[in-house]
């Protein structure tokens, strides 16, 4: 037997963004060129994680918790395989919490994938998130992002909207707002956005 299609949440971020992203990855051979954006991004990202380690919690209004990094998890039912930056587990209740190196505060797309992580640490480790934390490393916020039973319901319906068009293998329509497809690295295999 064949284990079902697996998404991260990473590509649910992705697919929020714009849904073909996540296509050319997972359907077709074209591979995305790493831009130096992306090495930037990934550079500050690992320097923030060690940081990390020598904070104490009150950024995270948290007297206590156990910090557990690079946190692989995966869950067949759900449809979701990833790896979390870093949870946070005081008792019974687990906090996820994702790095990112930007002036913006968490979008959407961020907030699938933070409700993505939650539901895999639920569903896998058995305990309780009611939030996460989602921290610039530009700006210096950290944001609460919750976790309420409508984003629950949007992430649940995320999972089911990308999973189907992967199996399907069918190009979903491209982002609306085409400013995005200025800098995407994929654009020139669209050749219907610009």
């Amino acid at each position: 037997m064949t284990e079902p299609l697996l998404v991260t949440p990473t590509e649910l971020r992705q697919w929020h963004y714009c849904p073909r992203v996540v296509f050319f990855e997972r359907c077709t051979p074209v591979r995305r060129r790493e831009t130096v954006l992306m090495v930037h991004g990934r550079e500050k990202h690992q320097t923030e994680l060690v940081k990390e380690r020598r904070r104490t919690l009150s950024r995270y209004d948290l007297a206590e918790g156990e910090r557990r990094y690079d946190v692989r998890l995966k869950s067949l039912s759900l449809g979701l395989n990833g790896e979390l930056d870093l949870l946070i587990v005081n008792g019974r209740e687990a906090y996820p919490v994702e790095f990112k190196h930007t002036h913006r505060p968490p979008d959407p797309g961020h907030k699938l994938q933070m409700c993505a992580y939650a539901l895999l640490v639920e569903t896998e480790l058995g305990l309780t998130c009611p939030h996460g934390y989602w921290h610039s490393s530009r700006t210096r916020q950290t944001h609460i992002v919750p976790m309420d039973t409508r984003m629950r319901r949007r992430t649940l319906k995320a999972i089911a909207e990308v999973r189907a068009f992967i199996e399907l293998e069918r190009c979903p329509p491209p982002t609306s707002q085409t400013v995005k497809c200025l800098e995407c690295e994929l654009r020139n295999f669209c050749g219907d956005t610009l």
